[in-house]
């Protein structure tokens, strides 16, 4: 009778060790499922942000009156998806004294240039691109 047979006949261990992979299957298992639930959650909810996008980047404005105020900025959207942006004007207090909304078809083009005229409640001293969403 050998050593390792004693052994294991007194405490109950099997004879031949087992190997690192089969000792640690159920952290393997677990890492594997931790892993994949992960991945599966970044790539529904675009978590990284690899999806279709939209943003704006204003080029400045011009006061046209009192009551109105043009609004130059470059568009950057997926192509082939509408995008609608919201388009505001401020006065000296930064309070809003103008406000659209404006739609625009899909386009083949990433990159776009636009100029939108918002009509305003007082005179505006700015106007800007407050953001653009697909829709």
């Amino acid at each position: 009778m050998s050593t390792e047979n004693t052994l294991a006949d007194r405490y109950g261990r099997p004879a031949t060790p087992r190997g690192p992979i089969r000792r640690n299957l159920g952290v393997i298992i677990t890492s594997a499922v931790i892993i994949i639930a992960l991945t599966l959650w970044a790539i529904s909810t675009d978590a990284l942000g690899f999806g279709p996008q939209a943003e704006a980047r204003d080029l400045g404005y011009k006061n046209l009156t009192d009551t109105s105020v043009t609004v130059e900025f470059e568009l950057t959207a997926t192509p082939g998806h509408e995008v609608a942006c919201a388009i505001q004007a401020k006065n000296t207090a930064f309070a809003i004294v103008g406000w659209k909304v404006f739609v625009y078809p899909p386009s083949s083009q990433r990159i776009r240039d636009f100029s939108e005229t918002i009509t305003t409640s007082q005179p505006a001293t700015t106007g800007l691109v407050y953001r653009c969403w697909l829709t």
